[in-house]
C-alpha cells in the first residue's frame, strides 16, 4: 500500500511538493543501552552491550571513533549506545 501525503494549506510556489512515502513493514523500537568499551583498533571502538532482547547474552558493536563528539574513550570506560531494535 502506497501513502501519498498532502497538506490541505495553501501553497507557496517556493515550495517543495509533498514527498511520497510508504509505511515501514518492520517496525522499529529505539532503546539505550550500557555497555563497555573493550578496546581500539585502526579506528574503530568495539564496545561490547548485553543484548535488549535476551539480557543473558552480550553483543559486540562496532562503531566509528568519529562518532564520539567530544572525545574516543578509552578501554574499560562505560558508554551509552542508541541500539535500533527491529521486529518482523
Amino acid at each position: 500500500m502506497i501513502i501519498s501525503v498532502t497538506s490541505s494549506a495553501k501553497t507557496k510556489k517556493s515550495d517543495k511538493p509533498a514527498k511520497r512515502t510508504t509505511p515501514s513493514i518492520y517496525k522499529k523500537k529505539t532503546v539505550r543501552v550500557k555497555g563497555f568499551v573493550d578496546r581500539i583498533s585502526n579506528g574503530i571502538v568495539v564496545v561490547v552491550i548485553r543484548n535488549p532482547i535476551d539480557n543473558e547474552s552480550v553483543k559486540e558493536i562496532f562503531i566509528p571513533a568519529s562518532k564520539f563528539p567530544n572525545r574516543v574513550p578509552e578501554e574499560g570506560e562505560y558508554v551509552c549506545v542508541t541500539v535500533n531494535i527491529i521486529n518482523g
